[in-house]
């Protein structure tokens, strides 16, 4: 046997590792994902954990000594931080959400690498290869906001066993978000500034005026009604009522009737089956062409 023969079996055999009856489904494409984010593990962990430090630095540590010792944890009935704490896990989770629908699914699935061509020329089908992409989206928006709560936890802004919900209500904020990027990102053959857009003047606003760092009965009513459309802003008062509902606040902060639960998962839920649709769509759409 030639080793140009025993070259293309080997290459084959661990072609079938991953290809399996059916194309293995979403835990094989879930693997590549995986094995994928491996190289650049270091580099995101870092700025993963950097990221919160300096926000919870500047903010719920410098900016939360100057509202402490006002009216500020009085009106609240707890410290700046623990108010804000909750918020910037979830917004965090939406941010990482945000990038990980963007770039990678155009230029590294589609449009440079095409990797999602390369998968689609094995069993696995286009329906698969979406669902596996938010999947691991939802993943990588999860595991940001453990890091994230792990770091609010050495702060000292944990007040409740309850704040490790957290993590999936941002997740599920985050997915609510991108899953509709992801679609739109599969849709366009070319960025052409979408991108920067995207996190300019949707991503970056949210994260502003979505009650992270003061509640939206400070904002003018038309900038309410913005909040209200926002994921974040469901996002923030689920985040905050599963770790500060159970302290009983004077001030009511995390205190949320059953009805506004429901609305804001409803909504949350509605905004991420959506995205889900519609990026299952046009993945079949892009990758049959």
């Amino acid at each position: 046997m030639s080793a140009s023969s025993i070259g293309a079996s080997d290459r084959q055999t661990a072609t079938a590792e991953y290809v399996r009856a059916g194309g293995g489904g979403i835990p094989a494409l879930f693997e590549y994902f995986a094995i994928t984010a491996r190289r650049y593990f270091k580099v995101s962990a870092i700025s993963q954990l950097g990221a919160p430090v300096l926000y919870l630095l500047a903010l719920g540590v410098g900016l939360g000594s100057v509202v402490n010792k006002g009216t500020g944890a009085g009106s609240l009935g707890i410290s700046y931080l623990s108010f804000i704490a909750p918020a910037l896990v979830a917004a965090t989770a939406l941010q990482v959400g945000a990038g990980e629908a963007t770039y990678p699914i155009l230029h590294g699935g589609f449009k440079y690498h095409r990797t999602y061509f390369g998968m689609n020329a094995t069993p696995l089908t286009a329906t698969q290869i979406a669902q596996a992409t938010l999947a691991w989206i939802a993943v990588r928006a999860a595991l940001s906001a453990v890091l994230y709560l792990l770091v609010v936890a050495g702060f000292g802004g944990l007040r409740s066993i309850a704040s490790v919900l957290t993590v999936p209500v941002a997740a599920l904020g985050a997915m609510a978000f991108a899953a509709p990027v992801a679609a739109y990102s599969a849709s366009i053959e070319t960025e052409g500034g979408g991108f920067a857009a995207i996190f300019r003047f949707l991503v970056t606003p949210m994260f502003l005026f979505s009650g992270t760092f003061y509640p939206i009965s400070t904002l003018p009513e038309w900038a309410r009604l913005l909040a209200w459309v926002s994921p974040p802003w469901h996002a923030t008062e689920l985040a905050r009522w599963v770790s500060l509902g159970p302290l009983h606040l004077r001030s009511g902060v995390g205190q949320v009737s059953g009805l506004a639960v429901f609305v804001h998962l409803a909504y949350l839920v509605a905004l991420t089956v959506a995205g889900v649709l519609l990026t299952g769509w046009r993945y079949r759409v892009r990758l049959s062409t």
